[in-house]
């Protein structure tokens, strides 16, 4: 979704008006990502997708119509299994597709979600499918008026997205209100670049986590010997907290070279907010060096929170396969229970992929 978010908030110096096709509800099994957009541009070409097949084609039908007439659409799309089949889908489902002409007040407000994104802020858009309206709520506060239900309304609903870090829709009928969050990807910093920690940095990166490997080594933390890394820092663990952003939203991987430094790096980890820590290795390590941290003033029931040994166990042998668990577990830890957005200030901020 980030390069369509990109060229969206692009609209606004191209002065291109283009039209943007959105999954806003399903149901049963759906054929793609529950935040799926679309964009027609001008030129009939496409960014991203709806769902494919069948379904997409009479999405760009729609387009066409909604670019013609400037009126937004709101398609209800029903398939059975036979017919996902037949027609290229892989599932069935029930889903219903707003499609709405972007034009350069729109395109401005995407402007700002993609700002907020590349600060590592979040923010959320309300669009009332009618057509009257759409609100964009930032820590600057809102711009844009729906003029159909009460803002305590609007702020509750924002509020309850931006805790689940999902989209919904709200109201009935002529009232219907689309709340989108808008979040920066999750932050992941991977301690140690050697073949485990290069294989989860890769595999991360494909998942939608920004990544960053730090190692003391340059040879370790380079975009040479990690091309999937969004950033790489060489320094000294000490000197690398110091310097970097942690917040709610913030994984942390030890997978360094030695118990020694994958010790600093928890007992470090554990002092900040961060959502998830986790640490290579056999539940003897783990015990032995928490007695170490522990004696030196660190919180058990912090310690309690890490993920030792890292990863879901699957009887995993090779780096990739170890990858697998340790990016699948920190999945579930960004789509299980969820913790509220909340974002800071920091010397450095990574930008948003």
């Amino acid at each position: 979704m980030d390069d369509v978010l990109g060229a969206l908030a692009g609209l606004a110096e191209s002065g291109e008006v283009a039209v943007l096709s959105s999954l806003v509800e399903s149901s049963g099994s759906i054929p793609m990502s529950a935040r799926a957009k679309m964009l027609v541009r001008a030129d009939r070409s496409v960014l991203g997708t709806i769902g494919g097949g069948c379904l997409e084609a009479e999405i760009l039908a729609v387009a066409g119509d909604v670019a013609a007439t400037g009126t937004a659409q709101t398609t209800s799309y029903t398939m059975t299994e036979k017919q996902a089949g037949e027609h290229g889908l892989n599932c069935g489902g029930s889903v219903r597709i707003y499609s709405e002409s972007i034009d350069l007040a729109a395109a401005a407000m995407y402007v700002k979600i993609d700002a907020a994104r590349r600060a590592r802020r979040a923010c959320i858009l309300a669009t009332h499918l009618g057509g009257t309206g759409r609100v964009l709520t930032t820590e600057d506060g809102q711009i844009g008026a729906l003029g159909v239900v009460a803002e305590t309304e609007v702020a509750l609903w924002s509020q309850e997205c931006l805790e689940q870090e999902r989209s919904r829709l709200y109201g009935e009928g002529e009232g219907e209100i689309f709340v989108e969050p808008f979040t920066p990807p999750p932050l992941l910093y991977v301690f140690g670049g050697g073949h485990v920690g290069g294989q989860i940095a890769s595999l991360a990166h494909n998942a939608g986590f920004y990544v960053v490997v730090a190692d003391d080594r340059p040879y370790f933390a380079n975009s040479k010997h990690h091309p999937h890394a969004d950033e790489c820092i060489a320094d000294d663990i000490e000197a690398i907290f110091a310097r970097i952003p942690i917040d709610e939203q913030t994984y942390i991987v030890a997978a360094t070279r030695g118990h020694a430094h994958d010790e600093i790096v928890v007992e470090l980890a554990i002092r900040s907010s961060a959502r998830y820590i986790g640490m290579l290795g056999s539940e003897r390590k783990k015990m032995i060096l928490w007695d170490h941290i522990e004696a030196r003033g660190g919180d058990r029931s912090r310690l309690e929170q890490v993920y030792a040994p890292i990863g879901f166990n699957i009887g995993a042998d090779t780096p990739e396969e170890i990858a697998v668990c340790v990016v699948g577990e920190m999945i579930q830890a960004r789509r299980g229970a969820k913790k509220p957005w909340k974002t800071k200030r920091s010397k450095k901020t990574p930008a948003a992929v």
